[in-house]
């Protein structure tokens, strides 16, 4: 994908992490001095780093300088369960506030959604004509379920689309809306997927311009 939406990946939850331990870095001699103040007036995950260094500084039985405590927060496993728990909680926020970003892009038509799940025993090939009221509508949850990761953004082709991993394989969704609005008489197979394509248009060049 050439433009990332939003992310649940080991690099994205890795990211967060990083950011939190560049920020105790900043903060490790105001730690030194003043440790409870210090967590109090920081996010909680950064806070959560320092009070980890913290206790691994104590336990030693050391003095909390500021060069022991940067050790510290250097050395902290980015693997840690409560870490990476708040990492995740911190990155599902992101997806609702682009989710929101989103909410404003209305859809006047049913979008087509175009789906391959890669199974143990080969691909599945799926399609939908599904009522939204807007973009933020469809990335506020998952296509498929059961995934381990999970993206979304907009292709080469400027078409929405989701990419979700799991045990088996990966499973993708590509999202446009019909350019008219469907007629009782007029019954798209869902099996030809060239004539879903011809009556749809791609939704990435109105999230490229929100």
């Amino acid at each position: 994908m050439e433009n990332i939406i939003w992310t649940n990946d080991t690099g994205q939850i890795d990211a967060i992490i990083e950011d939190w331990r560049q920020d105790a870095l900043a903060l490790a001699a105001a730690m030194a001095e003043n440790p409870r103040g210090t967590v109090d007036e920081t996010e909680y995950g950064t806070g959560l780093i320092l009070e980890k260094a913290w206790e691994a500084v104590v336990d030693e039985y050391e003095i909390p300088t500021p060069r022991r405590l940067s050790d510290a927060i250097r050395s902290i496993d980015a693997s840690d369960t409560r870490i990476r728990a708040e990492a995740d909680d911190l990155n599902a926020e992101y997806r609702m506030d682009e989710r929101m970003n989103l909410s404003g892009l209305g859809l006047d038509h049913p979008v087509i959604i175009l789906g391959k799940a890669g199974l143990w025993d080969g691909t599945r090939t799926i399609a939908s004509i599904v009522a939204f009221d807007n973009i933020g509508d469809i990335i506020a949850d998952s296509p498929w379920n059961g995934m381990e990761y999970e993206t979304w953004g907009i292709d080469e082709h400027d078409d929405l689309r989701y990419s979700g991993v799991h045990h088996d394989g990966v499973n993708t969704c590509t999202f446009r809306e019909l350019k008219d609005a469907p007629r009782a008489d007029r019954t798209i197979g869902q099996d030809d997927m060239r004539r879903l394509l011809r009556a749809s248009r791609p939704l990435g060049p109105r999230i490229r311009k929100a």
